[in-house]
Formats: structure tokens, sequence, C-alpha cells
């Protein structure tokens, strides 16, 4: 039996937790990493005191993280007056009654970003003298990345396409539209931002694949149940933690890593985006942000911290942009991460994925979790080849090998294997029913989607609520399925007309593989400081090192 699965099922009965608090599994200590590879001399996130501007720093340069917050509102005569227009009714205002509260706007108002002001090819000689007005100030870092395409070897993309197409519970008929694009289904990553679906694809064709597994999963033809968008979280060729001027983003054509304030920024832009466009009269009622991206916790904290004051201030930064999105009744779904290979540490799930479960003393008592870790499954419900140890979610979706039809001149998009294609499998899954059931609210469509998984023999590793009572009573993994998802939705809404035809099919594809099997893991002399791609060689010479 794998050593550190023992360890964790023998570590259950000592963990003793309060009411409220959630559950993560112990995390055997792994190889040393080396950090400063990943984090940037030259550039800096500072947190500066409440109701303080970000201060200046001889030497640096600085600008808010997240530029101009707006106060939320916080009545519906408040939203109709924003309206400007006779669209501002009741009804149009209860729809956007949920906003941040104004600590979160007043939190993300305190991040400042500190550029060496003079960015030669030589490092700067010292990090920015710290100021009394900050209260925290560490270096960015290029923690974010994205697996990388694996050959399939398949001889057919169609047959491939049909198979992984059928294995997220597309259903044979075709699909009933009910509110054409009222979800916006935001897909950020590697793919350069576009306000719909992308018609070229970027410098990795993780991003562009991922936009269009969601299509063939929200859309019959000409009519989508949600507009598809793209957001570059990941626009990094080049990574160089010494010199700005050796540090390669591309903003057109985007990258293949990023670095926190990326990912931070990309969140709360996306979320004012689709707020702007509704206020426009845009029919994106509700809106799913897909993050198939991960880092690991250990490197710059986020998993262990009692306090999310105590967070780099890099991972703050994504943290409080997921609040804020949350507040908006936003539903974020991350991947739970791959393997990385040996001698890295692969036991538990990665951030932001990770947060599911929780860890912050002071969100600890959440109703809701702050976003839905999702897991990947190959054949016959199996855990993917490249799964974590310790890290499967209470749900998960079929990832492997996944291609479908798409514009490029080869037709089809690139295979990808990982917990990213799950993730991007199940917020199109959400789209679908928050579109048909736009009176759900985000909690609504994940409980559907989880309670109308196929159940599986695997219990989940982490979960939202677990604590230290229900520690013995694992819930099993369950495989999403878009048919299953639709047809609890309209029996509990007691809908005369489902958007599928029923009964749904149960597709399971057979395989020679042994459950739980992980896969031989190629050595390597270090470990990189971001998530390795699946397979371990680089997509490109560009990517690696990172020094």
């Amino acid at each position: 039996m794998n050593k550190n699965l023992v360890f964790w099922m023998t570590a259950w009965p000592a963990i003793a937790l309060g009411a409220c608090a959630t559950l993560q599994p112990p995390r055997p200590p792994h190889p040393h990493l080396e950090t400063a590879k990943a984090c940037a001399d030259w550039r800096w996130i500072g947190i500066s005191r409440p109701g303080v501007s970000c201060p200046d720093i001889p030497g640096w340069t600085v600008q808010p993280l997240f530029g101009k917050v707006s106060p939320a509102l916080q009545k519906a005569e408040d939203i109709c007056a924003a309206k400007g227009s006779e669209r501002g009714d009741l009804r149009t205002a209860k729809e956007s009654e949920k906003v941040p509260g104004p600590e979160v706007i007043q939190e993300l108002s305190r991040f400042c970003v500190y550029e060496a002001a003079h960015q030669g090819l030589a490092q700067p000689k010292s990090p920015p003298a710290r100021s009394a007005e900050l209260v925290r100030l560490d270096q960015d870092c290029a923690d974010l990345a994205s697996p990388v395409p694996r050959d399939p070897g398949v001889e057919s993309a169609a047959s491939s396409s049909y198979d992984f197409l059928r294995e997220a519970g597309l259903p044979a008929e075709p699909l009933t539209i009910a509110n054409p694009y009222g979800v916006r289904l935001a897909f950020l990553d590697t793919q350069p931002t576009s306000g719909s679906l992308p018609e070229w694809q970027g410098n990795s064709p993780h991003g562009y694949a991922l936009a269009y597994i969601g299509k063939n999963l929200v859309c019959e033809g000409e009519s989508c149940a949600a507009r598809i968008t793209t957001r570059l979280a990941l626009p990094i060729l080049e990574f160089n933690a010494k010199s700005p001027r050796r540090n390669r983003r591309d903003e057109h054509m985007g990258g293949y890593l990023g670095m926190q304030s990326d990912l931070a920024e990309a969140i709360k832009t996306e979320v004012d985006a689709w707020r702007s466009e509704r206020r426009r009269g845009g029919s994106e009622r509700h809106l799913v942000l897909n993050l198939s991206l991960a880092w690991d916790g250990e490197l710059f904290g986020g998993l262990d911290e009692e306090q999310i004051a105590e967070m780099q201030a890099g991972t703050q930064a994504i943290y409080r942009a997921l609040q804020y999105a949350a507040g908006f009744d936003a539903l974020v779904l991350a991947a739970a991460g791959n393997a990385k290979a040996e001698p890295c540490a692969n036991f538990g799930p990665l951030l932001p994925g990770a947060w599911e479960a929780g860890s912050v003393r002071e969100e600890s008592c959440r109703e809701q979790p702050l976003l839905y870790a999702v897991g990947g499954l190959g054949a016959s419900g199996f855990p993917l080849a490249n799964a974590r140890p310790g890290g499967m979610p209470r749900r998960a979706a079929y990832a492997e090998n996944a291609v479908v039809p798409c514009p490029l001149a080869s037709g089809y998009t690139t295979a990808l294997t990982g917990s990213s294609v799950a993730t991007a499998v199940a917020s199109s899954i959400a789209a679908d029913v928050w579109a048909s059931f736009p009176e759900l609210s985000a909690s609504d469509v994940m409980n559907i989607l989880d309670e109308s998984g196929y159940e599986l023999s695997i219990p989940a590793d982490f979960w939202f609520g677990a604590s230290a009572s229900s520690a013995s009573v694992r819930p099993k993994v369950h495989k999403l399925s878009l048919c299953a998802a639709l047809a609890l939705a309209c029996a509990r809404a007691r809908s005369t007309s489902c958007p599928v035809q029923l009964p749904c099919d149960r597709p399971w594809r057979t395989s020679s593989a042994l459950p739980g099997h992980s896969g031989p893991s190629p050595k390597r002399e270090s470990c990189q400081p971001w998530l390795s791609p699946q397979p371990e060689s680089p997509p490109c010479p560009t990517c690696g090192p990172p020094y």
C-alpha cells in the first residue's frame, strides 16, 4: 500500500479541530524547494494599512494591484440608481442584490505593486525599503502553470472526441437551450483575453483547448447556454527572477505560466467585465470562472495559515480576489492539481483548489466554499495516472486524452489529460444547469452537480465542511455528467420541458489499468517551483529553467 496513504489513514484519529474548523489531510514533509527561483527580485507586492494609499518607496515605481476599486452597492435602491434607466426595476434589482461587503472592497484597495524603477539587465541591489505604511511586503512569484499536451496515442481524433464528450455526459440527442447566453463562462488561462470564443490559438494550446471543451458542452449549433470568454492569466513565456529585461511576457499571444498578481488581477477584471456587460443590458445573468491552473501551497503559503493576514502578499491577493467574486455569487471551479515528477512531493491538493476544504480560521464558518475543486478520472472511473495521492475532491470528471472539434486546420484541439480538463467539464455542466434554471444560486447549482453524479467506490480526500467529527465518514467521489445534472435539475424544478431527453445513458470506457495506479514518475535533479507539465517534457525550450 502507498506509504503516503497509510500515513494519512492512521493519522485521522489524532486530528483535533474546532466545531467550525475544516479538515485538512496531514502533509508529509517534502524535499527542499528553491522558491527563490520562482520569485522576482524586481517585483514586489505590498499591503498597505487600512485606509492608506500605496506609499512611495525611493527607486521603485508603485501602483495599486487592482486599479480603482468601486465601492460595493448595498441596497436595491442603489442598484436601480446605478442602472440609470427604466431597466432598474425591482426585478432587476433583486437579481443583482448579492454584492461583496464593504470589507472585501477595502481589502482589495490595500494591495500595491512595486517594480524596480531602473529595469536593466542586472538585478536590483536590494529589496524595497519597508515603509511604516505597509503591513506586508513580499516578492511576486511565478508559481502558476498549466499542464501541457500529451500524445494520446489514438488513431482517430474524431473517435477520441466522441468518447470524451459521451463520458462527460453529452447526450446523443441535441440539447435544448432554454436561455441562450444566460451565463458567462470564463476561462482564466493561457489564451489571450477575448470577449467571445477565440478563433485562433495562442502560444500555448491549453487555454484554447479548454474553451472549446466548453463550447462543445454548452452549445447546440449556433445556440449556446453560455457566452464563452477567455482572460489571460498566464502571460509569461520565460521567467527570470533576477532580471525584468529577461522576463518575457506576451500579452497578445499568451504564455505558459503566470505570477500571483496576474491571476489575482485576472479574477477581478473578469468579474468587473461581466458586471459592466450586465449594466449595459447584457443577458449573462450569472458568471462561472474556470481556473485550470495550480500552485503548491507549501511554496508560497495559503494552506496552513490560520489567518488570511498570515499569507504571503501574492497569495492574499488571489484569496481576496476570490472573495470579491464570491460576493457577486460568481461560481468558481478550480483544478485539484496534477502530480509533479519525483523527487517533488505529490501528496494532497494544490492551490487554489485546496481552498475548498478551507484552512483559514476567520472564514472557517462559511456557509459555502470559496470555490469548488474538481479531480480527474480516467477509464472505468479510476483516478488519472497523474492524480495526486490525497488530492481527490468529492467531485470529478472524465479527463483523459480530451480532444474536441475546433476551427484549427486539423479540425481538433490538442489532446489534454489532467484535472484541468475535468475542471473545464465541470464548469461547462454548471453553466448549462444555471442557464436552464437561472433562479438557482451558485451553491444550488453545485449541489445539483454533486448529487447527480455517479457514485464511485473512491472516498474523497478533502471536501467542504469536513471536521473531526466527520473524519470517519468520508463521502464517495461522484463522476459528473451533463445529462444527469440537467435531469436532476429538471426533476427538482418539476419542469415539463427538460433540455435533455431522458433517461440518460451511463457510458463507461473499459481499461486494463489498475485502480489507483499512478504510473511511473520520471526522476529530476530538482523540483521546479511551479506545477510541472504532463508529461515532464516542457512544451517549449523557452519555458525553463526559471533562472
